[in-house]
C-alpha cells in the first residue's frame, strides 16, 4: 500500500482542524469545571463564613466566662 504524500497545504489544514477539536474539548471541559467551581463557592463561602463566626462567637464567650469566673471572689 503506497502512503499518499500530503501537501504541506492539507498537513497545515489537518493540523489546525485537530488543533480545533482539543482546544473545543479543553475549553468545554474548562467551563464545566469553572461552572461548578462557582455554583460550589456560591453556596460553600456563605456557609464557611457561618461557620468562622460561629467559632468565634464560641471562643468570646468561652474568653468573657473565664475572665469573669477568675475576678470574681472565691467564697
Amino acid at each position: 500500500m503506497n502512503a499518499r504524500r500530503l501537501t504541506p497545504g492539507a498537513r497545515a489544514r489537518r493540523t489546525l482542524l485537530i488543533d480545533s477539536i482539543a482546544a473545543a474539548v479543553i475549553a468545554t471541559l474548562v467551563l464545566s469545571l469553572a461552572a461548578g467551581l462557582g455554583v460550589v463557592a456560591f453556596f460553600a463561602l456563605p456557609l464557611l463564613l457561618f461557620g468562622l463566626l460561629w467559632i468565634g462567637l464560641e471562643r468570646l464567650i468561652h474568653r468573657f466566662r473565664h475572665r469573669r469566673s477568675a475576678t470574681r471572689p472565691r467564697t
